[in-house]
């Protein structure tokens, strides 16, 4: 199925816009993580590696979209192995926001996601230091098989937001 497929999916979930109202609904997991990716020149090779899916792609996940650069109403659909499944989340970007120093993603699940909830990137370039990646959002399982896994459910979706946060890293920043 592809990405233009999912352009009338609706959301999964009822908070829909949270993270951009600061808000974290209960009943979800909470998460937050944050990486150095480089100096304050790799800001705009980060910037437009996000918003091109090419993060999404270096940390293992195949993507298609419904335009080349993500920006809001475009579907992202992601696909991922784990073991011998091929698993389908498509998401929806709900806001972007972008000026000099930050560049701010955030997109929602759709029905049809293994889980439900919200994740926001933001990319920040002090004038003091290294660029930085954030990641935040709420999720919960949403489909049987997720819910049946609830620990490896969590597990995989720590992983795949660890190979986010180096996927942005300069080769310089990299470990």
């Amino acid at each position: 199925m592809d990405a233009d497929a999912w352009n009338d999916v609706p959301f999964s979930y009822p908070e829909v816009g949270a993270l951009g109202r600061g808000h974290r609904p209960p009943g979800y997991e909470h998460f937050g993580y944050r990486a150095t990716l480089g100096g304050a020149d790799h800001f705009a090779t980060a910037v437009g590696d996000l918003l091109a899916g090419r993060m999404h792609e270096r940390s293992g996940v195949r993507v298609t979209m419904t335009a080349p650069v993500l920006a809001p109403g475009v579907v992202l659909v992601q696909r991922f192995r784990v073991g011998p499944v091929v698993l389908t989340a498509p998401v929806r970007i709900l806001d972007l926001v972008t000026d000099a120093d930050r560049a701010a993603l955030t997109y929602g699940t759709l029905r049809g996601h293994p889980e439900q909830g919200e994740e926001q990137f933001v990319l920040e370039r002090p004038a003091d230091g290294p660029v930085t990646f954030t990641i935040t959002g709420f999720v919960r399982p949403e489909a049987w098989y997720a819910r049946a896994g609830a620990p490896v459910s969590r597990y995989v979706q720590r992983l795949i937001t660890h190979r986010y946060l180096s996927a942005l890293r300069s080769r310089e920043a990299r470990p």
